[in-house]
């Protein structure tokens, strides 16, 4: 059997700040705010008696700062999976979001695995068939690695798109999972079955 844990990343800045916007280097790519890097470093409570062998994130700061204090404490790579990227709408973006290069991110998060390539990659536009289809091929590619305990941090669409897709559960589509909701996905190739963990 294998666990896998998803986790949508904690509450992001722009949230709280609109205009941070405004003048950012990297709009589309906001960080954590004061409650989201609180929420970050709860993981490291959350998770203290459960194993993880491997923790992916999304390209996006605000899943590796929710990522980066249990990666720390648990001397473990971040992998940076862009088949685990929020949807990639027209209507929200001019274009791919340009997120934070890997060099810049290096200097406050050295755990990143630099040698990672990206299993999936996505299109841009990008419809919600595609994301459909992009989430399902992820979910299925991070199971196939056989190991038993992992840790995804993702975007709302991206990590109940997932429990969708190895579950069969269509009705996770509409769920709205809170910033920093933890969700726990158990079973084989064959069948899955989910909880809620922490809300």
């Amino acid at each position: 059997m294998q666990t896998l844990w998803l986790v949508r990343h904690a509450h992001r800045l722009d949230f709280i700040e609109p205009d941070w916007f405004n003048d950012a280097a990297y709009p589309y790519d906001p960080p954590l705010s004061e409650e989201g890097c609180h929420r970050a470093n709860f993981l490291i409570t959350a998770f203290a008696k459960i194993p993880i062998d491997r923790i992916w994130t999304s390209p996006f700061l605000r899943t590796i700062q929710t990522a980066a204090p249990l990666a720390r404490e648990r001397n473990l790579p971040i992998r940076l999976e862009w088949g685990l990227c929020e949807w990639l709408c027209q209507d929200w973006t001019v274009g791919l979001p340009e997120t934070t290069p890997v060099d810049e991110l290096l200097q406050n998060y050295p755990n990143i695995d630099t040698t990672y390539k990206s299993l999936v990659l996505p299109c841009y536009p990008e419809t919600i068939a595609e994301l459909d289809a992009r989430l399902a091929s992820i979910a299925h590619k991070l199971i196939q690695h056989n190991c038993q305990h992992q840790l995804a941090i993702a975007h709302k669409g991206s990590v109940i798109g997932i429990a969708a897709a190895l579950t069969g559960d269509s009705q996770w589509l509409a769920y709205d999972l809170p910033c920093g909701g933890i969700i726990k996905l158990v079973g084989d190739r064959q069948r899955w079955h989910s909880s809620i963990i922490e809300r």
